[in-house]
Order: C-alpha cells, then sequence, then structure tokens
C-alpha cells in the first residue's frame, strides 16, 4: 500500500506541473487536431469535433506531416535500418554478413506484421508529436510472444526525466469498465469491484494507474528471474481506493517518448503545430469574415421603404412581395474586396504549411528538370529535416529497434550468432529515404570528385591510378543504403579475378583448338555434300550436281 499512495501522489504532482501544457494543448487540438481534444474537456464518443474550423489548412497541413514521415523515416514497405558492427568495419565473412542480413529480415518482418500494429500507431504517433510536440508509444509482447505496440494518447500519461534529460518514468491514467478489470484481475480486484461486478454493475467505468520507473537499487535483487529484479518496475492500481492489482517488471524501458523541440527547463516537447496556431486562429476568423462578405453579395440586405410595403418582406425564392409607393425594395451594397480577401488567406496558408514542413516533404519540379536534379533538390530539402531526424532517432528509432531486438532475442526468435562476432557490439544504420538524405553530402561530393578526376586523367593517365574503385563500391552501396548481399565481398572478388585470369591465360590455346575443331567439321560436311576438299584432302574433288 505504501508503493500505491507514493505513486498516487507522484502522479498527482506530474499532473499539477503539465496544467499550463493542457491549456495549450487543448487550444491546439481545438483548431487543428480536434478528434484529440480531450485534455480539459471530455466528450463523448461519436461527438462532432470540428465546430470551432471552418478551414481545415491547419488539419490538413498536420495529417500532410505525418504522412510524410511515415513514409520517408520508417516505410513499412521498405527497409529503413540496418546493423552494422561498432567498430567500422564490416562483417569478414559470408557467414557474418548473412548473420546480420537474417536478423535485419526477421526484425522487420516482426515489427510490421499485421498484429502487431506498428505501421497504424506510428502514424497515431507522428501526429501526435506534430500536433502536441510529445507522444508516448508502448513497445510490449502480446499473446504468443508477438510483439505489441500502442500509440497512447497524451491526455493519458505524464513523464518525468532523469538527471540526463531522458524520460524513465510514465505514469498512465485510464479506465477500464468493471468486465473488463475482472477480465484481466480476476479476484485480484479490490473488494468494490467485485462487489460491483457480483451486482451486475459490469459497464461501470473506474479509473485505474499504470506506472512504469526505475526500480530502486534497494529495491532490487540483481540475479533473480523474478520482478523484482528487473531493472524497471510495473505497477497497476485501482486509482480510487489505491489498491494495487499487478506488479511486475521490464528488462528494457518499454515506452518511446519523443519530443519534436525541446528546451532545457522542460520536460514535454513543442511542436510546429504550436508554432503555427497564431496564423491558424487568424485564418478561422478571415474565413469566417470572408464568407460573411461573400454570403452579402450573393444574398444582400434589402432597403425596404418604411411606408411602402403591405405585410413583411419575403425574400425566398418565388416570394411575393405587396407595395404601394413608387418606391422599389432595393439591395443594399456593402462595398466588401473578396479578391482582396482571399489573396491574404492564401498568403496565410502558405506560411501554414511552411510551418509544418509541407515544403520539404512534398516537391514538384520543374518540367525541364532532370531526373538527378529533381533528387538532388529534393534531398536539399529533407536535409533540412536533420535536426528533427536527430532527435527522432535519439528518442525514437533506436530505443524502439534497441527493445525489438532485445525482446526477439530473448524468446529464442534470432539465429545462433557466429563466434567472430562475439564479443563485438552491433550499431544501428538507418537508410531511410529521410536518413539517406542527411548523408548525400559525402556521396555528392566523392561523385564530384570522380569526375573532377575523369577530366584530368585526359592530361595525365595516372590520377586514375589513385582511385580504390574495389573499394569505392562498397562503401557507395553502403552509403546509399543499397542490400550489401549484391555486392562481392574482398575473398568473393578474389575468387572471381582469379577466375578471369585462368580463363584469360587459356584463352589463346582453347580459341585456336575450337577454330580447328569447327573448321574439321564444316570440311567434312561439305565434303559429304559433294563439294571440293581443301589442300591435302584423301577424296578427288568433283562437281557437285546441278
Amino acid at each position: 500500500m505504501e508503493k500505491a499512495d507514493m505513486l498516487c501522489r507522484r502522479f498527482e504532482r506530474l499532473k499539477a506541473e503539465r496544467g499550463s501544457w493542457e491549456e495549450h494543448w487543448q487550444d491546439i487540438a481545438e483548431h487543428i487536431f480536434p478528434r484529440r481534444a480531450d485534455f480539459s474537456t471530455h466528450r463523448s464518443a461519436g461527438d462532432r469535433r470540428m465546430r470551432r474550423i471552418v478551414d481545415a489548412t491547419g488539419l490538413h497541413a498536420l495529417e500532410l506531416l505525418a504522412a510524410g514521415l511515415h513514409g520517408l523515416a520508417t516505410n513499412p514497405a521498405a527497409r529503413w535500418f540496418s546493423l552494422r558492427l561498432r567498430d567500422g568495419t564490416d562483417a569478414a565473412s559470408q557467414e557474418a554478413r548473412a548473420y546480420l542480413s537474417s536478423v535485419e529480415d526477421i526484425m522487420f518482418a516482426a515489427m510490421h506484421a499485421p498484429r502487431a500494429g506498428l505501421a497504424s500507431h506510428l502514424h497515431e504517433l507522428y501526429l501526435d508529436l506534430a500536433a502536441f510536440g510529445t507522444a508516448v508509444l508502448f513497445i510490449g509482447e502480446g499473446d504468443g510472444g508477438d510483439l505489441l505496440f500502442q500509440a497512447r494518447p497524451l491526455s493519458e500519461c505524464v513523464i518525468d526525466e532523469n538527471m540526463d534529460g531522458t524520460v524513465d518514468t510514465v505514469i498512465r491514467c485510464f479506465s477500464l469498465s468493471v468486465r473488463q478489470a475482472y477480465q484481466r484481475w480476476g479476484n485480484g480486484c479490490s473488494a468494490s469491484v467485485l462487489k460491483k461486478h457480483a451486482e451486475g454493475h459490469v459497464d461501470e467505468q473506474i479509473e485505474l494507474l499504470h506506472a512504469v520507473f526505475p526500480r530502486a537499487d534497494m529495491d532490487r535483487e540483481p540475479g533473480k528471474a523474478t520482478a523484482e529484479a528487473m531493472p524497471y518496475a510495473s505497477l497497476y492500481l485501482e486509482k480510487e481506493s489505491r489498491h494495487p492489482l499487478q506488479e511486475g517488471g521490464f528488462e528494457e524501458f518499454p515506452y518511446c517518448v519523443p519530443r519534436w523541440y525541446k528546451t532545457a527547463t522542460e520536460k514535454y516537447g513543442r511542436s510546429p503545430a504550436m508554432s503555427a496556431l497564431p496564423d491558424v486562429k487568424m485564418l478561422q476568423e478571415m474565413a469566417r469574415t470572408t464568407l460573411k462578405a461573400a454570403q452579402k453579395i450573393v444574398d444582400p440586405p434589402l432597403l425596404v421603404p418604411d411606408d411602402g410595403m403591405i405585410g413583411p418582406v419575403r425574400t425566398v425564392p418565388g416570394g411575393l412581395n405587396f407595395y404601394r409607393g413608387e418606391r422599389e425594395i432595393t439591395p443594399l451594397l456593402t462595398g466588401g474586396n473578396i479578391p482582396v480577401s482571399l489573396e491574404m488567406m492564401q498568403d496565410v496558408r502558405a506560411r501554414i504549411r511552411t510551418m509544418f514542413f509541407v515544403d520539404q516533404l512534398q516537391f514538384a519540379g520543374d518540367a525541364d528538370m532532370t531526373a538527378t536534379e529533381v533528387i538532388q533538390r529534393t534531398q536539399e530539402k529533407m536535409r533540412l529535416l536533420g535536426p528533427i531526424m536527430g532527435r527522432l532517432e535519439a528518442e525514437l528509432l533506436g530505443p524502439l529497434i534497441s527493445r525489438v531486438f532485445a525482446i526477439l532475442s530473448r524468446g529464442g526468435l534470432l539465429p545462433a550468432q557466429p563466434a567472430e562476432l562475439d564479443g563485438r557490439t552491433f550499431d544501428i544504420e538507418y537508410v531511410s529515404p529521410i536518413a539517406l538524405a542527411q548523408k548525400g553530402q559525402k556521396v555528392e561530393r566523392a561523385l564530384q570528385m570522380l569526375t573532377i578526376a575523369a577530366q584530368l586523367a585526359g592530361a595525365d593517365p595516372a590520377v586514375m591510378s589513385r582511385f580504390d574503385g574495389a573499394g569505392f563500391m562498397p562503401w557507395l552501396a553502403g552509403e546509399l543504403g543499397v542490400d550489401p548481399d549484391i555486392i562481392l565481398d574482398d575473398q568473393e572478388m578474389s575468387e572471381k579475378q582469379q577466375a578471369q585470369m585462368a580463363l584469360m591465360a587459356a584463352g589463346p590455346a582453347e580459341q585456336a583448338a575450337s577454330a580447328f575443331l569447327k573448321a574439321g567439321q564444316g570440311a567434312k560436311a561439305f565434303a559429304e555434300a559433294g563439294g571440293p576438299l581443301e589442300a591435302g584432302a584423301s577424296e578427288p574433288l568433283t562437281r557437285p550436281a546441278l
């Protein structure tokens, strides 16, 4: 009970600390991401949430940014990471290379299995990240040892950092029905929940807390295969009664908590949506004003003589109005300038798209540009996302891959490691399009050097002798993220060169023998047809019959 009291107090303190954040997030959600507007107000399922949005440019830009990050950084249709040795050398043998490639294949297949749900939950995570600056992804194990990925709503989670600024604590507050809680914990539920279940109040909601945090050294018992021995504690409890439901643990921190931008004095991140919020709000007001102006032009107010009408004015189509006197009903011209308003709105929309990096993620080249120029321009634009990708790799992709590797390794789902790799450490190399764009300058400089060297070789052929062509291809394949299996290693290259040299050495003799054999076969066939033999033939020369 002491742990439960401590966790409840800590949750309330962390929840109170982020009060100003929740007001900000609620404002963003209502104007840009309405289906997440549950921070300070709670709406029922199916409620209409677009009431404050007249122009959806902000929402559309947010969705484009999330989709662009998903497709360019973690595309489920193409491998976006690989494993490399930390010392910078390639695996020496074909066996070691095959092992690394096999591990990559198994990890990628497990991560993107339909039951794991990584693709859909990563998209939700990118939406939260671009909108609120902070997102939460849980990486667990499902039934049967399968991976399980779940993007947790930020409204449910509070976080805390260690002394290095890394998130190491997540406390989640969520609701389950009495029936669901009983299905999960059975008689381990509190007496009040068991009573509600027995009385048939199975649909009543109860609030639960799930806390994951580093286990204090004094509470940990290393060397024992128990929850108390694991580095991270996991505790479920009922919030109202503070009744502990389950205590467990994790070998690794099971949450990834990326932040978009972050200052040293803040735990939570800041987002593109926060930068765009003033323009988004202004665009809503401009859209409302423009609509009113357009309505006044299409359906203008009327000037009606105060003594000429018989009955109320009917403005519906086909309406009849009876009046006396000479003055007619005329429209009131307000003089609104809609073209100017539309031009200003387009300017605001362009600023909003720029703040959401739409220009960097969508590139439309000129019609006369070559494919190479389009690729170069696209990479230049994606390099502007370099700082963002650096934080994503450190707080999302790296921890995600490390956690997946550990789970699969403990489950015995990875192949046996070759002896030559014992004691060697692996590093993660990202080979997604947006990651390769960050390294594109190295390739461009190398190709530029080769172009200049080829030009200089016209004057001095010795220039190219300094170029290691055999070493350049493996390096280029690694920089471009090409599958290493299509590149020969040193041993395979040596065997190929020896075979070519042997073929060249045997070439003249084999060619002479082949020519002699073909000549003999041709002469015999011609003689059988009745033609003359070559000089020295034993058969008499005869002329073929006509």
